[in-house]
Formats: C-alpha cells, sequence, structure tokens
C-alpha cells in the first residue's frame, strides 16, 4: 500500500486543530494532580492516623492499576455522582448520559496525577532537613507558613525537572481518552482516518506531531530549569 503524501499534510494540519486542546487539559490536569499531590504528600509525612493508611492504599491503587481501566471505571462512575451536583448547580435536571466526557477526563487525570505527584513532592518534602522546619516553628511561624516559606522553596527546586517529564507524560496519556469520546491528537488522527477512509497518513501526520511537541517542549523546559538554577544560585 503506497502512502499519500498530500493526504499525510492534510492530516497533519487536520490533527493540529486539536493541539492546543491536548495541551490545555494536559496542564490542567497535572496542574490540578500538583496541587492536590502537595496536600496528600504533607497529610502523609504528618502520618494521620486515619488519613494516611486511606491515602496510601488509594496512591497504591491508582500506580498499580493501569489507566485504560481507571478511565473506564471512571466513565462509568462519575456520571452518576456529577448529574445530581450539575443538576443542582444549573437549576435543572441532567442526566447521567448528558454529563460532558470532559468532567471524567479532567476529574480522572487530576486524582491519576495526584497519586503520583503525592510521591514525588514527599520525596521532595523528606530531602529539606527536619531541622529547618522545627527551627521555623519554633522562631513563631505557624506549621502552614513554615512549609509555605521554608520547606516548599527548597523542595521545589528537586521536584521541578520530574513536572517538566510529566507534563510530556500528560500529553501522551491524555491519547487514551479517545475511548471515551474526549478530541484530543490521537482522535483527531482517528476522525481522519474515519472520514476520509485513510488509515497510514493520520497516523504518520499524528506521530510527527508528538514527536514535534517534545522536542519543542524539552528545549523549552530545559531552558527554564536552568534560568531557576541560576536564579537560584544567584539568590543564594
Amino acid at each position: 500500500m503506497s502512502i499519500d503524501g498530500n493526504a499525510v499534510i492534510d492530516a497533519f494540519f487536520y490533527i493540529l486543530k486539536a493541539v492546543p486542546n491536548t495541551l490545555f487539559m494536559a496542564a490542567v490536569t497535572l496542574v490540578g494532580g500538583i496541587v492536590l499531590g502537595a496536600l496528600v504528600a504533607v497529610i502523609r509525612i504528618g502520618h494521620h492516623r486515619i488519613l494516611n493508611p486511606i491515602l496510601a492504599v488509594w496512591v497504591s491503587f491508582t500506580r498499580s492499576v493501569p489507566a485504560i481501566v481507571q478511565i473506564f471505571i471512571a466513565y462509568y462512575t462519575i456520571p452518576f455522582l456529577m448529574a445530581p451536583v450539575l443538576s443542582a448547580f444549573y437549576g435543572r435536571e441532567i442526566k447521567f448520559f448528558d454529563v460532558s466526557p470532559y468532567w471524567t477526563g479532567y476529574i480522572l487525570f487530576i486524582l491519576f496525577h495526584a497519586a503520583f505527584q503525592s510521591e514525588n513532592i514527599r520525596g521532595a518534602l523528606l530531602s529539606v532537613p527536619r531541622g529547618q522546619y522545627e527551627a521555623a516553628v519554633a522562631m513563631g511561624l505557624s506549621p502552614f507558613m513554615a512549609y509555605r516559606r521554608i520547606v516548599f522553596p527548597q523542595a521545589l527546586t528537586v521536584v521541578l525537572p520530574t513536572f517538566f517529564t510529566y507534563y510530556l507524560h500528560a500529553i501522551k496519556g491524555i491519547s487514551l481518552l479517545f475511548t471515551i469520546k474526549i478530541v484530543d491528537i490521537f482522535s483527531a488522527a482517528n476522525l481522519f482516518a474515519a472520514l476520509y477512509s485513510r488509515r497510514t497518513e493520520p497516523y504518520i501526520a499524528d506521530a510527527v506531531i508528538y514527536w514535534g511537541l517534545c522536542i519543542i517542549l524539552t528545549f523549552i523546559f530545559n531552558r527554564w530549569e536552568v534560568a531557576l538554577r541560576k536564579r537560584g544560585m544567584s539568590a543564594n
């Protein structure tokens, strides 16, 4: 079977329209996961008698079960939970089948990233000497302010490079959401293949776009990381 170069180009520009949505969704879910993961990490470091074992089980489950399995569990669960919430918010009855799959995608991937980021952040927080936190509290800072002003800034320099890496993973991971009708880079390739009866060309274009995004973002993140390190050195 020959490959039509024009079809590859047409597919490239067709799929390119889905790039902003993919980048935005990856960014929102990762940032949400980082915020939630930081909260989980702090709770687990505190060894809360009730919450710690519950969170440990949740993190273990999320990190162990394939993402595609979690997607289908969420797809058949979250709309039923969201329907009464959205009905109360909009003041009219909303059925579970009217709930946008984007609710499922955003909620699931925020929780998914939170489980992974909680472990990364917990390791970064534990890398900061405990004595600095205790000294800050002894000087009159509240535990929250001690974490915000002393512990978190130091931990951030340790864990920040992993955030860049996970953003690239998030972009690729969102491709699994085509199974619940969310349009991203990969699902756009599927749509092109179905509309124009071309099977090879859209996936070649898809691969080129993923590859190009990875190269561009890696370059940007590397420059950003170097700039942050220089800023940290100058501050010291």
